[in-house]
């Protein structure tokens, strides 16, 4: 089991340039990629967002790339005639506009082509390619590894929710029949007392057999057993070397669903207090669960 949130980075040098890749994950409940890549090198993007489709199932994924060439002084160069067009503009501009705001050369050199790029300088495809699928691997496998560590103790608190629930089942399943039957006999009582008040016209089978139907109403059984069973099935997933986040959230939707009907159901104060525990459990489970790759 891994965690979707994770942090892995990975550095390569050669003789003509420095790449390093950092890889950032957090929650999401579908795959999402997105990307920040030095200029000098955006053709590298699709197949490194693949490598990261290979690996990963889900998260939101963040990975940056940074491209440093050694030969740094000789790729950025200052384009003088074009700054130089640049500020006699902006003075000219200046006294007509009747402005007497200060000219940044900061400002001026971020202007589409004061600055030079030597293409030659920057190493081919042919070169980069490769060394940036390598260091990806590695960012990647970093980040993987610190998702693993964060699922092992992702996996024991799912556990330990897992068996709480399981205790909680178990006082339901042991309170439930006896609360079933005191429900039917104050609904009984209270019948009796109603057939007492009310001589004429009230049928007395007909009423107890709308008490005996409400009190089958009462009864939690059948969900009981679908809640067993949706357990069953988390704790079987857990097991899993799959990604089984998904898997894992409808699963705990089905069993919210089925406390909240033994909530509307339950027959008696004791029940109930256990299903509103096992509620409040179920609800701890998927605020777990929405970390599970």
């Amino acid at each position: 089991m891994r965690s979707m949130t994770g942090y892995g980075d990975a550095v390569s040098e050669t003789p003509d340039f420095v790449l390093s890749i950092d890889v950032k994950a957090v929650n999401n409940r579908f795959l999402k990629i997105n990307s920040k890549i030095s200029d000098e090198v955006n053709f590298l993007q699709i197949e490194l967002e693949e490598v990261a489709r290979k690996r990963l199932a889900r998260g939101s994924i963040f990975f940056t790339i940074r491209f440093q060439p050694n030969r740094c002084s000789d790729l950025y160069q200052v384009n003088e005639d074009v700054v130089k067009k640049y500020v006699e503009t902006i003075k000219r501009l200046g006294k007509e506009l009747d402005s007497a705001e200060d000219i940044r050369l900061q400002d001026i050199l971020a202007l589409p082509g004061a600055i030079k790029v030597d293409d030659n300088i920057v190493p081919g495809r042919d070169k980069v390619l490769p060394i940036a699928l390598e260091t990806m691997e590695k960012a990647v496998a970093n980040m993987v590894e610190m998702r693993e560590r964060e699922g092992r103790n992702l996996h024991e608190e799912l556990q330990s929710r897992c068996k709480n629930l399981d205790q909680l089942m178990g006082k339901v399943k042991k309170a439930a029949p006896q609360a079933l039957e005191e429900h039917f006999r104050k609904l009984e009582e209270r019948t009796g007392a109603l057939l007492g008040e009310q001589k004429a016209g009230i049928d007395e089978n007909d009423i107890l057999k709308e008490a005996a139907l409400l009190a089958e109403r009462s009864d939690i059984s059948e969900e009981i057993a679908r809640m067993d069973s949706h357990l069953e099935q988390f704790v079987g997933q857990l097991a899993s070397s799959e990604p089984v986040g998904r898997k894992l959230e409808f699963i705990c939707q089905e069993m919210f669903r089925e406390s909240n009907t033994m909530g509307s159901k339950a027959p008696g104060n004791e029940v109930g207090r256990f299903v509103v525990e096992i509620k409040a459990e179920v609800d701890r489970l998927k605020e777990q669960v929405l970390n599970v790759e």
